[in-house]
Formats: C-alpha cells, sequence, structure tokens
C-alpha cells in the first residue's frame, strides 16, 4: 500500500483574506422589483377560543346552494376579514 502526500497547500496573505472579507457579498434571494400582484405567505398565530368564534361564525354564513357543504374555509375567512379591515382603513385615512 502506498502512500501518497496531499498537494501543497497554497498560502494567502492576510492583504488577500482581507480583500475577500471587505469585498462583500449579495443576498442568497435577489430582491425582484415589488410586484403589487406577488403574494406573501405569513405564519398566523391565534388562540383556541379566536379559532372556534372564526370557525362559528363561518358556519353561520347561508350555503350558496343547498349543499351542506361548508362555503368558505377559515384560510379564506380570515384573509377576507383582513381585505375588510384594509378597505375601512384606506376610508379612514383616505389612502
Amino acid at each position: 500500500m502506498s502512500i501518497s502526500l496531499s498537494p501543497p497547500k497554497k498560502v494567502v496573505s492576510e492583504k488577500q483574506i482581507e480583500a475577500i472579507i471587505n469585498k462583500g457579498g449579495r443576498a442568497t434571494v435577489e430582491s425582484a422589483p415589488s410586484d403589487p400582484g406577488a403574494t406573501k405567505s405569513i405564519k398566523l398565530i391565534m388562540t383556541a377560543e379566536e379559532m372556534e368564534a372564526i370557525k362559528k361564525l363561518r358556519d353561520k354564513r347561508p350555503p350558496v346552494s343547498r349543499s351542506r357543504k361548508i362555503t368558505i374555509s377559515v384560510h379564506d375567512w380570515v384573509v377576507e376579514a383582513i381585505q375588510e379591515k384594509i378597505e375601512r382603513e384606506r376610508r379612514k385615512y383616505s389612502v
């Protein structure tokens, strides 16, 4: 069995190291210009009581058809509530 030596390591000066550090870098994700139609995701945390209140209010909605199926998801209910709040605030502050 033969033993091989690893190739000699390149000697790097402090000046080269400083140059690399000071060069900086770029973000891992390039930020594109703001697209008003783009979607963003958030994590929403609420109490069990708030979630139950939403479910009860959601279940009070009359069905769209004669189907007994739930007409709107909790997620969609929350998004709708946020949209209504945005509209109220816009009217209030004339934005």
